[in-house]
């Protein structure tokens, strides 16, 4: 899945991209840019589908209200909360930038191990979706809400101190050349 993202974005480039790609410099930089535009993507996809996630956790949110679950609303509120914290720190995460002139170089190993992370990342958000689907299967019985909320919320924390770890990526990419 790595390559897809990598090859759509060599695919969108312009007439000139493609020539300045072939001078040797430039060529480096360029393979660059398309795994920076490729992780950026990858992590864009990610957002979207834990925006997804969010509004279900509102919907479930609004059943529990309805159905005089009122005593699990601050709990599924907080679930909501983290998820929003986690969808803020993705959109404002670095994407391995370096110009073509910057005094520290990211190397392409490093690049590509951000790229590994934000891809497992991104499958281990897909457990978020699962705790809501079993929220959302067991809104109606009161036995079930509790722990359905908590999994949601462990989950989402899980996923936080994942997310914690992204920056070490780098450093210990580096570290191994």
């Amino acid at each position: 899945m790595t390559d897809s993202f990598v090859e759509k974005a060599d695919e969108n480039m312009g007439a000139i991209e493609r020539v300045l790609k072939g001078l040797p410099l430039v060529q480096e930089y360029t393979d660059k840019e398309l795994r920076r535009e490729a992780d950026h993507r990858l992590r864009q996809l990610l957002i979207t589908e834990l925006e997804q996630e969010k509004q279900r956790l509102y919907d479930v949110q609004k059943k529990l209200l309805r159905s005089g679950g009122l005593a699990w609303i601050d709990d599924a509120d907080g679930a909501i909360q983290r998820l929003q914290t986690l969808i803020d720190r993705i959109k404002t995460a670095s994407y391995g930038y370096a110009g073509l002139f910057a005094a520290v170089k990211i190397q392409e190993e490093q690049l590509n191990a951000l790229h590994r992370f934000d891809m497992a990342l991104a499958e281990r958000a897909q457990e978020i979706s699962q705790r809501i689907d079993a929220l959302e299967a067991g809104a109606a019985d009161r036995e079930a809400v509790g722990p359905a909320i908590e999994a949601v919320n462990d989950t989402v924390t899980e996923l936080q101190r994942l997310f914690d770890t992204r920056s070490q990526t780098i450093t210990t990419a580096a570290d191994s050349e």
